[in-house]
């Protein structure tokens, strides 16, 4: 009996510990599109959704920006090297903290619709992994 309760705790243990280990090889284009693409200007909704509003239990982060794209087009910046700067502007989304609702869990934010050139570092899988606004 000690042995089959044994048994069943280490199958869970293991379960759990295996499904941790599997999250950090999370899909590098749906990682990247959870940090970095938006398709509608709800800035608050994503912002909560996404866990990116609250950095602590006292501050909301300060804005963020999105791009309006698909994974594939961020990629095509990329063009086979390791980062690339986009030919094109990409639709941007800039999430900035509304000051009059400014603590967690209370954060709330307004979304500014903007055309801008980006900079896409990709890995070696050519998969986009991070991007920044190019002035």
């Amino acid at each position: 009996m000690k042995t089959s309760i044994f048994a069943g705790v280490l199958l869970i243990s293991l379960c759990q510990l295996s499904s941790g280990f599997f999250g950090l090889f999370e899909d590098a284009d749906k990682k990247f599109a959870k940090k970095y693409i938006m398709a509608s200007n709800q800035c608050t909704q994503v912002m909560m959704d996404r866990e990116f509003a609250v950095v602590d239990k006292h501050t909301c982060k300060p804005e963020k920006t999105f791009i309006r794209a698909t994974v594939d087009e961020a990629r095509a910046v990329c063009a086979g090297r390791g980062s690339g700067v986009s030919e094109e502007t990409f639709k941007v989304v800039e999430c900035k903290l509304d000051p009059a609702n400014n603590k967690p869990p209370n954060c709330q934010y307004t979304g500014e619709d903007g055309e801008k050139k980006i900079l896409v570092t990709c890995n070696r899988d050519k998969k986009p992994t991070e991007f920044q606004i190019q002035e």
